[in-house]
């Protein structure tokens, strides 16, 4: 491991270091490679202080959005003079706070995909927090993100005089994170977890000298899921799973799904959990278990807790976290607490 991939962030570190960089009023640049959700972090930090998201992409920016566009006034010489009026992109000073709000976001994203000119127009913005000849509102927090110049991407290296104007933040992805803070909590469909947890290395398979039209990451099992929850994983639509997680993975996920074929049936585990046939190889197993956690009841969780007591620690624990997690208070049920003993450390510590 190099001494700079020590300094790489999991997600949860990033969101913490952020929040730190936005109460010391300092300006925090988010970088990774592509679809790892910089976007969905500054969002979650928006909603949970209250705040009004600006969305504003610098890749797309002039410098007349940060600068503001000349207008002519008369003096009270009756001279012509020129000044400058900011777009109302950017609130300034007396700039009405937005109704149950407590400020505003402003998420600078794409910042190193800005040409040098627009990059330049932003250090006033940046550090001196004026946009043109007005100042920002007091109320603003302000977040900067954007790709790694290493991942073949749309980048322009910073200058130095931007470098040192931000606080620089570098993530990598982290799939017990994904599966415990975004997977679990929005319900992301079963085969899915059962494939990420057989195939960790899916998650985020990014090379920036890849051949296929895609590649997989956060954002693209996303829409994975979006494709596929509550329908059949079908042969026929391989190509349609291709374009979203690449071809190669498309084939092996559809592969995966058809383990279901080879599933004990709900009915019977629910009905004798302790002689209720446990599938030998991984995928099925992997299978099985998201597939019962999504199908947990208080009236069938005990027979559940059973059968799955039968597997290796790593199904526990799988089993035990996604249902925690889907439905809290499941831990004030009997056979919840009966089973902490040998997972609680991998749950709660």
């Amino acid at each position: 491991m190099s001494s700079l991939e020590i300094y790489r962030c999991t997600p949860r570190q990033v969101r913490s270091f952020v929040i730190d960089c936005v109460q010391a009023g300092l300006v925090p640049f988010i970088k990774s490679s592509p679809g790892m959700g910089k976007s969905s972090i500054v969002k979650s930090i928006a909603e949970e202080f209250n705040m009004h998201l600006i969305d504003h992409r610098l890749s797309t920016s002039t410098q007349e959005d940060l600068n503001g566009l000349p207008r002519f006034i008369t003096d009270a010489q009756g001279r012509d003079r020129a000044t400058f009026v900011p777009f109302d992109i950017f609130p300034t000073e007396g700039t009405p706070i937005p109704d149950g709000k407590d400020g505003w976001m402003l998420f600078l994203d794409e910042a190193n995909a800005a040409s040098k000119s627009v990059q330049a127009a932003s250090y006033k913005l940046v550090l001196d927090r004026y946009v043109g000849q007005e100042k920002l509102h007091k109320k603003i927090a302000m977040v900067m993100a954007g790709n790694l110049t290493t991942d073949k991407s749309i980048v322009m290296p910073l200058s130095t005089a931007m470098q040192s104007r931000v606080i620089h933040i570098e993530m990598q992805t982290d799939f017990k994170e994904w599966l415990t803070d975004v997977a679990i909590p929005h319900g992301y469909d079963s085969r899915i977890l059962g494939f990420l947890n057989y195939k960790a290395e899916y998650l985020m398979d990014f090379d920036p000298d890849h051949t296929d039209n895609t590649f997989c990451c956060p954002r693209t099992w996303e829409f994975m899921n979006n494709l596929i929850k509550g329908k059949a994983v079908e042969d026929q639509k391989t190509p349609l799973y291709a374009g979203t997680i690449s071809s190669g993975v498309a084939v092996s996920f559809v592969q995966f799904c058809k383990v279901i074929e080879n599933m004990p049936n709900l009915r019977l585990i629910e009905s004798d959990p302790l002689n209720a046939p446990v599938p030998h190889d991984s995928p099925t197993r992997w299978m099985v278990t998201t597939h019962l956690a999504d199908n947990v009841t208080d009236q069938n969780f005990e027979a559940l807790t059973k059968y799955v007591s039968r597997m290796n620690l790593e199904f526990k624990v799988l089993f035990y976290r996604t249902v925690h997690i889907r439905n809290p208070n499941i831990k004030t049920h009997p056979a919840f607490a009966s089973a902490m003993g040998e997972v609680a450390q991998y749950l709660f510590g």
